[in-house]
C-alpha cells in the first residue's frame, strides 16, 4: 500500500490551518486535519534552528511561518506592533517566549526577532554549575522595596525567524552585539518581574501579553475570525487558553518530536546530534556534561546546566554551537539525555545507587538535584522529569517523618507564660495524598502542622509603658507573632513603630519590606509598600500615612525568617465621637489626650469578645488566626489574580508569599493561613475552589480563596465556568477564517477585494488603523468550510494592468 504524504502547509497559499477545531480540544479534530497540523508543527520544527515551544508552535499556526521561506512575512504582520529592545539602562519587562521583537539602536536600521526560549541566569549559579539549594525551584528574581523582584534572565532570539539575514543584517547584528546583545547574541540582563505573576510559565505570560499589549496583533490574526463575539474578553481570553493547551496536546503526541518543558526538537535530529554533536561541541563533551550533573556528595547537589555547557566554549567565538539560537537547542538536547539517564534508574537509584531528578527547569537553563541513598519513597516515586524545587523547599526531604511533639511554652519560648501547651498532633499517615506541586502540603497534609502550632484564642500579653506605645499581643506561635499597636503621636511624627519583645525574637535585624493596608482608604504606592529598618526594638522609616492620628490601632503579622511584614487598620461602622475623619478603630484615651478633648469613661462591664464556634467537625488547632483575617483581605485585594466580577484568588502558599515575602519557605504557618481562609469560608466572606489531584505526569491545581466585592458578585460567579462552557455557542464551528493571500505573479488585488479588507480591519482595529492591502496580496473573505466560496477569489484578483 502506498502512504501519500500530505503537502505541508502554505500560510498566504492554502486556506488557515488554525481551524475552529483548535478552540474545542485535541479530541474534536478528525485524524486527518491533525496530520495536517501535526505534519507541519513538525516540518516546522525541522526547519527552524530552535527548538519549537508550545508559544513559537502557536505563533507558526497564527501568524503563519512558511517553511518553504524559513520564516513570518513581516509586510502582513505589522512590526511597529513588535516590542522594541534598545540599549536600556534599567531592568526590562519579561519578554515570554512567542514574543515578537525589533532590535534597533536609536533610530538606525531594526533587527525583527522572535523569542525562542528563556532562561534563569542567576550570578550564584557558579561557572562549574554548582547551585545553591535554595536557589532551584525559587521565585524568579530578589524582591525589591516597591514589592516587584528583579532577577538576571538570559532570552534567546532567533533574528532570522523572519527570513535569512543580508549582509546589511549581519552588519547591524554585530553591531547590535556591541551595545544590545552579549557576545553570543542572548539578549542578557536585568529583568523586572511584576506582581502576582508566575514568572516562569511562558505560555501563561505569553497569553497575558496577547491579550493586553499584543491584542491588535492577536485580533489581525484568525483567531478572532472563528469567534462569535471577540470583543468578549472572557471568551477571547478562554479561546486563547484553550488553543495553547490543544496545541501542546498536539506536540505532547507527535511521533516524531522529542519534549522538554515545552520545547519540541526533532527526534531524528536528537539521534543524529547523538552521534555528531555540533561543529565546535562534540557529542562527547555533552555526555561530560551529564556525567558531571550525575555527580554526587554527601548531601543533595545541585547542578545547572547552562555554565557547564557555557564553560566548554569561549563566548563569541568560532565556532561557536552556543550562540544565537544554538544555545536552546544545545541545552534541550543536554536536559534529554540528562533525563533518558534518569529513566534508566532502577527502584529510582542509577548503579553508582544515586538518584537524579531534575529539581528546577528553568534557573541556569536546568538544574538537576543528586542524592545519595537512602532517599524519601515519595521523592523517588515522582517521576524524576517533573521539577519538584526540592532545593528551594527543604521541608519536602523530610515527608515521610512524624512531627515531634509541641514544647509548652515556657518563659524562654514565645507563648502564654503559664506554660500551657496544645495536644500532641496526630503524625502524618505514610498514605496520605500528595501533591507534587505543594511540598508544603506533602509534609503535613490536611491534617496540618504538627510544629510551630499557634495558640489558639486572644493572649494579652506585653503591655508595654506609655512611651513606647499601647501594645497588646494577641497571637504568639513559635514562628508567628501577631499585635495590636495604639500609635502615639510622637512615634507617628518619626516614622517609628514599637515592637513588643516577643517581635524582636522573630523579626530578622536586616532591612523589611512592610506592606500597609488602610481599611477603607487609597494609598499611595510608596505608602502601600516600604522599606524599613529596625533599630533595637523599634522599626524605623515608616512613612505613614496622614488619615494617620494618634491612638489608631494597627495590627501587624510578622513570621520567622520573613521578608516582610503586614500591616492593617480596622474600619468601623460608626466614627468615633471626635469627628467624621476618627473613622478607624483607636485607643480613645491617646487620641482625646491628643486633641484636648475629654477620656472616655471607662467601661467596667466590658468583656472579652468569645472566639467564634468552630463547625461541626473541625478541631480547635484548625481555628487558624483570626487576627489574620484582615491582613488576609487586604492581601486578597491587593495581590490576588482578577477574574470575572472583581474576584480576586490566591491560593494558599500565594498567600503566605503575599504576606510573608515570596522567599518565606514555612509549611506550618501556610497551613495556619489556609485554616484561617477556611473560618472565612465558613462565615461567608470568602468562598473557595477546590483543587484538582496531579494526574499522568502533570501537576494538579491547588485550591483557591477567593473574595468577591460583593454579594451580587459572588451569587454570579461564585462557580468558575470551565472553557467549554465559557466557549459554548462562541466558535464558529466549520469556519475557514478570512485571510491575505498571495498573489501569482502578474496579478494585483480588485477594487472589491480592497474594500472588504477595508472593512475588515476598521472592524477589528477600529478607525485610524491602515487599511491598504499589502503589496502583492489579496483578501479573502471569511466562508463555511466546503462551501466552495474560495472560487470568489478570481473576482478578488484581476491581472495587473501594464504600466504605459
Amino acid at each position: 500500500m502506498t502512504v501519500t504524504v500530505a503537502p505541508v502547509w502554505r500560510p498566504f497559499d492554502d486556506e488557515p490551518l488554525f481551524v475552529p477545531e483548535l478552540l474545542l480540544g485535541p479530541a474534536a479534530i478528525p485524524s486527518d486535519l491533525t496530520h495536517r497540523i501535526v505534519g507541519y508543527l513538525t516540518a516546522v520544527a525541522q526547519t527552524r534552528t530552535a527548538p519549537l515551544h508550545t508559544c513559537t508552535a502557536f505563533n507558526a499556526l497564527h501568524f503563519g511561518f512558511d517553511v518553504e521561506t524559513h520564516g513570518y512575512r513581516a509586510e502582513v504582520l505589522t512590526p511597529d506592533l513588535f516590542v522594541p529592545v534598545a540599549v536600556q539602562p534599567q531592568a526590562r519587562r519579561v519578554l515570554p517566549v512567542g514574543t515578537f521583537v525589533h532590535l534597533d539602536r536609536g533610530g538606525r536600521r531594526s533587527l525583527l526577532a522572535e523569542v525562542v526560549a528563556r532562561y534563569g541566569a542567576d550570578p550564584e549559579v557558579d561557572v562549574d554549575g554548582w547551585t545553591p539549594a535554595e536557589l532551584s525551584g525559587a521565585p524568579a528574581g530578589v524582591e525589591q522595596s516597591d514589592g516587584t523582584r528583579t532577577g538576571i534572565e538570559r532570552v534567546i532570539l532567533d533574528v532570522q525567524a523572519f527570513g535569512a539575514l543580508n549582509a546589511a543584517d549581519y552588519s547591524e547584528l554585530s553591531r547590535l552585539r556591541r551595545q544590545v546583545l552579549d557576545n553570543r547574541g542572548h539578549l542578557t540582563g536585568p529583568v523586572q518581574y511584576l506582581a502576582g505573576t508566575d514568572d516562569r510559565d511562558d505560555v501563561a505570560l505569553y497569553a497575558a501579553y496577547l491579550l493586553g499589549p499584543a491584542r491588535p496583533l492577536l485580533l489581525g490574526g484568525p483567531l478572532a475570525e472563528l469567534l462569535s463575539d471577540p470583543g468578549d474578553e472572557q471568551v477571547l481570553a478562554a479561546a486563547l487558553y484553550q488553543a495553547f493547551d490543544t496545541i501542546g496536546q498536539l506536540l505532547d503526541g507527535a511521533a516524531g518530536l522529542r519534549r522538554w518543558n515545552g520545547y519540541a526538537v526533532c527526534g531524528d535530529r536528537f539521534t543524529r546530534r547523538s552521534h555528531e554533536g555540533w561543529l565546535g561541541l562534540p557529542a562527547a563533551e555533552i555526555d561530560d556534561v551529564v556525567a558531571t550533573v550525575r555527580r554526587n556528595a554527601l548531601n543533595p547537589r545541585y547542578t545547572g546546566v547552562w555554565p557547564l555547557l557555557s564553560s566548554r566554549i569561549p563566548a563569541g567565538g568560532t565556532p561557536d554551537p552556543l550562540g544565537l539560537t544554538g544555545a536552546a537547542e544545545i541545552v534541550v538536547y543536554t536536559n534529554l539525555v540528562a533525563s533518558d539517564l534518569a529513566g534508566t534508574a532502577v527502584d529510582g537509584l542509577l548503579p553508582e545507587r544515586v538518584h537524579l531528578r531534575v529539581d528546577d527547569v528553568w534557573q541556569a537553563g536546568g538544574v538537576w538535584r543528586t542524592q545519595r541513598e537512602p532517599v524519601s519513597a515519595l521523592v523517588v516515586a515522582a517521576d524524576p522529569r517533573i521539577p519538584l524545587g526540592l532545593g528551594h523547599s527543604p521541608a519536602v526531604d523530610t515527608i515521610e517523618t512524624v512531627a515531634p511533639a509541641i514544647e509548652p511554652a515556657g518563659p524562654d519560648t514565645l507563648g502564654d507564660s503559664d506554660g500551657s501547651a496544645e495536644p500532641q498532633p496526630d503524625p502524618v499517615e505514610p498514605d496520605a495524598p500528595v501533591d507534587d506541586d505543594n511540598p508544603g502540603e506533602k509534609q503535613h497534609g490536611p491534617a496540618g502542622p504538627g510544629i510551630d502550632e499557634v495558640l489558639p484564642g486572644p493572649t494579652p500579653a506585653d503591655t508595654s509603658t506609655a512611651d513606647e506605645g499601647e501594645t497588646d499581643l494577641v497571637a504568639v506561635a513559635d514562628s508567628l507573632v501577631v499585635f495590636t499597636v495604639a500609635l502615639r503621636e510622637s512615634h507617628w511624627e518619626a516614622g517609628e513603630l514599637a515592637l513588643p519583645p516577643a517581635a524582636t525574637g522573630v523579626l530578622s535585624t536586616g532591612p523589611l519590606i512592610m506592606q500597609l493596608h488602610h481599611d477603607g482608604d487609597t494609598l499611595d504606592d510608596s505608602e502601600q509598600v516600604q522599606q524599613i529598618n529596625r533599630s533595637g526594638t523599634t522599626l524605623t522609616g515608616v512613612s505613614w500615612p496622614w488619615s494617620f492620628y494618634a491612638g489608631i490601632k494597627i495590627t501587624v503579622a510578622a513570621a520567622r525568617n520573613a521578608t516582610r511584614i503586614s500591616v492593617t487598620t480596622t474600619l468601623l461602622n460608626q466614627p468615633l465621637p471626635y469627628g467624621d475623619q476618627y473613622r478607624w478603630d483607636a485607643d480613645t484615651a491617646i487620641l482625646a489626650a491628643s486633641i484636648g478633648a475629654e477620656p472616655p469613661a471607662a467601661d467596667a462591664a466590658a468583656v472579652p469578645p468569645s472566639p467564634e464556634p468552630l463547625p461541626p467537625g473541625v478541631s480547635e488547632r484548625q481555628r487558624g488566626v483570626p487576627q489574620l483575617q484582615p491582613l488576609i483581605i487586604s492581601a486578597l485585594h491587593r495581590h490576588g489574580e482578577q477574574g470575572a466580577f472583581g474576584a480576586r484568588r490566591l491560593t494558599g502558599p500565594q498567600l503566605l508569599a503575599a504576606l510573608f515575602g515570596p522567599d518565606l519557605v514555612a509549611p506550618p504557618l501556610m497551613w495556619q493561613v489556609v485554616y484561617t481562609c477556611d473560618r472565612l469560608v465558613d462565615a461567608g466572606t470568602l468562598t473557595k475552589e477546590p483543587g484538582e489531584p496531579a494526574e499522568d505526569g502533570k501537576p494538579g491545581r491547588l485550591e483557591a480563596f477567593v473574595w468577591w466585592p460583593d454579594g451580587t458578585a459572588r451569587r454570579n460567579g461564585h462557580r468558575p465556568q470551565t472553557r467549554a462552557e465559557i466557549l459554548a455557542g462562541q466558535v464558529r464551528e466549520h469556519w475557514v477564517p478570512a485571510f491575505k493571500r498571495r498573489l501569482q505573479p502578474g496579478h494585483q488585488a480588485s477594487n472589491t477585494a480592497r474594500r472588504e479588507y477595508a472593512a475588515w480591519v476598521l472592524k477589528v482595529h477600529g478607525p485610524g488603523a491602515d487599511t491598504r492591502l499589502p503589496s502583492g496580496y489579496t483578501w479573502v473573505r471569511g466562508q463555511l468550510r466546503g462551501s466552495g466560496e474560495s472560487a470568489a477569489l478570481l473576482h478578488l484578483a484581476v491581472p495587473q494592468q501594464p504600466r504605459h
